[in-house]
């Protein structure tokens, strides 16, 4: 089967706990209330794409544990499509997950499943238009890029050493400030998407800047999931032929209003939502 978009990425049960501060180093804060939700950059950005409109798969994989139901329910729900999902014999992905009332957070991942998933465990992609990023082995997303024709996002988080290879590859990059200067991307042949938190994103093509993208004012409640809503809004609206310019703002509206409820899947909009707030 031919989907629009495939997503290839990892798959975590979130384990949140909800706080007035953030602990600092040795400190223990109490008074917290805890949740379970479904994350994982590779879910979160295939549920955002989802909802976002576009005909979607996703190529992950979980353990043979009770936690992999409770990891794909949304993806499920969603209708993103299942049929690459790989069990191995670990523990599903965990995510330990601290959340202050300011919306900042902390996060401590048991990557499990996400890096026993093998390069060989990779279908051949059918899809026009693929993203991954970088919580699971680098191999098995070399694996699935080899020989793809295809448009190639690649949200470069967490930071990973020796993927020059990979992000030559990458049609769009996607990262934060703090990665961007991680990573040597002035010379990139192509398009980078530097979000800036607060201030907005920045997109560049063949090192030039070419919009400035600045998000809707909202009352932050958890900034989590943000950047992957962002991420698939993005090459989303990059899919759908839209300019520079408007798939940034498209993107930076979705990243925003992800901010404000709690979780990842679960706060990400839907495409009324995100066009609402574009035109009010």
């Amino acid at each position: 089967m031919s989907y629009g978009l495939t997503v290839l990425g990892s798959v975590n049960l979130d384990l949140i706990v909800s706080l007035e501060k953030l602990p600092g180093a040795g400190e223990t804060v109490t008074g917290g209330t805890y949740t379970a939700l479904p994350g994982g950059k590779g879910a979160n950005v295939a549920v955002a794409a989802k909802r976002l409109g576009a005909e979607t798969e996703i190529m992950c994989a979980v353990g043979n544990d009770d936690y992999a139901a409770q990891a794909l329910v949304n993806l499920e729900a969603e209708g993103v499509y299942l049929d690459a999902v790989r069990r191995v014999d670990t523990h599903t992905g965990l995510a330990f997950i601290s959340v202050a009332a300011d919306g900042e957070n902390q996060i401590a991942v048991a990557s499990g499943a996400n890096s026993a998933y093998a390069p060989e465990h990779v279908p051949k992609l059918c899809s026009d238009y693929f993203i991954t990023q970088f919580e699971i082995p680098l191999d098995t997303i070399r694996a699935a890029i080899d020989g793809y024709k295809g448009f190639v996002a690649v949200n470069a988080s967490p930071v990973r050493a020796d993927v020059q290879d990979i992000l030559d590859r990458a049609d769009l990059i996607i990262v934060n400030k703090g990665e961007a200067d991680a990573y040597n991307l002035s010379g990139h042949k192509g398009l980078v998407a530097i979000t800036l938190g607060g201030e907005g994103a920045e997109l560049w093509r063949d090192g030039a800047l070419v919009a400035h993208g600045k998000p809707p004012k909202v009352e932050v409640i958890d900034t989590t999931g943000a950047g992957d809503a962002f991420a698939a809004a993005l090459t989303v609206a990059l899919a759908e032929g839209q300019s520079d310019a408007d798939a940034l703002t498209f993107a930076c509206a979705a990243g925003a209003l992800t901010t404000t409820k709690l979780g990842t899947q679960t706060a990400s909009p839907k495409r009324e939502t995100v066009e609402a707030i574009l035109v009010s």
